[in-house]
């Protein structure tokens, strides 16, 4: 393949306009979109002056096509990488990979038997704070022990957003809710750090909104919208996720507690990001250091690992389907009702 790639972004809806950005800052890249429905891909096209197709099934039969970008609700993904795969063609797909372990673990053996790139939508992988504390934490999946602040025995992980934006996202039956939408990021941010999951539990769920104003309209929603989990990984870190799809102004951080101190980071700059150790280690000074990052367009640093990905026939660096795989049988567990 020639370091030209032709990317294929399928769904027209919110998200595409993110990784259309993304995308087009790396260069030798070209895009075309698809849609479900020709005149969201029309219409998107006509916006961002980008070529589109009348329907999805015309990339996948588009030998010029190297790659697609899967933008559409969840209860589609896998049939979309089915058709990727069996096309010949890599793809990046929105987070999560697929519905259920075995889907995941299929789309996993047909990527390691075809050589093909696949990669997954966690964007918090990137953000400068997060990546920080992955550094700080990645000895811990392996001995349980942080070099800077020792054993690590709790964390918290939190997420909060208004949500609202499509009526798909609040409905059971089209893969909404608060554990799809929103606590996938932290699950997958708890694996990051602290490898994979021994046992799982939810401790809380509720729909305390029921009746929502979406696009102008009220409508009847059934999927949960606030959800408390708690984690046992396998590394001894216990783990606290709350997701919810009710905080007015949205809002993100990571408390880890270390037996020589506490790690704070947050996606959003305007949060606290710190270290804190007891004593110094490694480097750091005992007490607390402030911790400042330059701003980083996520969608960019996302989208130019995977298309590296796809130029140099290199498992990307992070955000792979194995991950994935993992995530998606710790969500099995949690969804799990005794």
């Amino acid at each position: 393949m020639s370091s030209r790639v032709k990317v294929a972004v399928i769904g027209c809806g919110k998200q595409a306009p993110k990784h259309i950005s993304g995308l087009r800052s790396i260069p030798e890249t070209s895009i075309v979109l698809a849609d479900v429905s020709s005149q969201f891909a029309r219409s998107l096209g006509e916006k961002e002056g980008l070529p589109w197709v009348q329907q999805p099934s015309e990339v996948f039969s588009d030998p010029s096509v190297d790659a697609v970008d899967i933008c559409t609700p969840t209860p589609s993904h896998f049939d979309l990488i089915q058709m990727a795969l069996r096309s010949g063609k890599d793809f990046f797909c929105e987070k999560p990979l697929c519905e259920r372990p075995e889907q995941g673990r299929k789309i996993a053996s047909e990527i390691h038997r075809s050589g093909r790139i696949g990669m997954v939508g966690y964007i918090y992988r990137f953000a400068p704070a997060l990546e920080m504390g992955q550094r700080l934490f990645q000895d811990v999946p392996a001995t349980g022990v942080s070099k800077v602040l020792g054993p690590v025995h709790l964390a918290h992980f939190r997420i909060g957003g208004r949500g609202s934006h499509q009526l798909w996202k609040h409905r059971r039956a089209t893969g909404g809710g608060a554990i799809n939408e929103m606590l996938v990021h932290m699950l997958d941010l708890a694996i990051w750090y602290f490898g994979p999951v021994a046992e799982a539990r939810i401790l809380e769920e509720k729909l305390l909104r029921p009746r929502r104003e979406i696009q102008g309209r009220v409508e009847e929603v059934d999927a949960e919208d606030f959800v408390v989990a708690e984690l046992l990984m396998k590394s001894g870190t216990t783990v606290i996720c709350q997701a919810d799809l009710l905080t007015p102004g949205f809002t993100q951080f990571v408390e880890v507690q270390g037996e020589n101190g506490t790690f704070m980071g947050s996606i959003d700059p305007e949060m606290p990001s710190f270290l804190y150790c007891g004593q110094g280690s490694n480097g750091w000074a005992p007490g607390r250091t402030p911790l400042k990052f330059d701003p980083k367009n996520l969608f960019e640093a996302q989208m130019a690992e995977f298309v590296h990905a796809v130029q140099t026939r290199t498992e990307p660096g992070r955000c792979r389907i194995s991950d994935s795989v993992l995530l998606l049988e710790a969500m099995e567990t949690l969804k799990a009702r005794p």
